[in-house]
C-alpha cells in the first residue's frame, strides 16, 4: 500500500481550514470516507460524518458568515502505510447570522484537533476519524502546574 506523507497531511488540513472558513469552493464532504466519523466539542458520542458536515455547509454557506482559522503547528504520525494522525491546536472565529435576528459570534481560542487519514481504495486521502475539542490556555495549565 502507498504511504502518505506529513506534507500531504498538512495539506489536506489547509485545505479544511480554508474550505471552513469559505475560502476554497470544495466541498467537505470530498475530505472524508463515507464511514467517518466525527467528534466535536458539544457533542456527547461521535457522529456520522455526513450529519455533521450538513450542519457545517449550512453555517459556511449562511450569508453574510465570516470565518478564520488560526493553526498551531501540525504533528504527523505515520503509524503504517495508508495512515496517518495528524494533532494540533487551533484557533476559529466565525461571525454569522442568528437564526433569532442579529450576528452570533463563536470564538474557539484554544481548540484541539484530531484527525485520522486513510488512503481509500482509489489511493485518495480521506479523514475517517475527527475528533474537535476546547482546550484551555496552554499557559494557564503551565501557571496550574507550578
Amino acid at each position: 500500500m502507498t504511504s502518505i506523507s506529513p506534507d500531504q497531511v498538512r495539506a489536506e488540513i489547509r485545505k479544511f481550514w480554508q474550505i471552513m472558513c469559505g475560502k476554497a469552493p470544495d466541498r467537505l464532504e470530498d475530505l472524508y470516507s463515507p464511514s467517518a466519523l466525527v467528534l466535536t466539542g458539544k457533542a456527547k458520542k461521535p457522529e456520522e460524518a455526513s450529519e455533521v458536515l450538513a450542519r457545517r455547509a449550512r453555517q459556511i454557506s449562511a450569508p453574510g458568515s465570516d470565518s478564520s482559522a488560526d493553526l498551531g503547528a501540525v504533528e504527523v504520525q505515520i503509524p503504517e502505510p495508508g495512515v496517518a494522525i495528524a494533532s494540533y491546536t487551533y484557533k476559529f472565529h466565525q461571525t454569522r447570522p442568528s437564526e433569532r435576528g442579529g450576528v452570533e459570534k463563536r470564538h474557539t481560542m484554544y481548540g484541539r484537533a484530531t484527525q485520522i487519514f486513510q488512503l481509500d481504495s482509489r489511493g485518495s486521502m480521506r479523514i475517517v476519524h475527527e475528533h474537535l475539542s476546547a482546550a484551555m490556555n496552554p499557559e494557564m495549565e503551565k501557571a496550574g502546574n507550578s
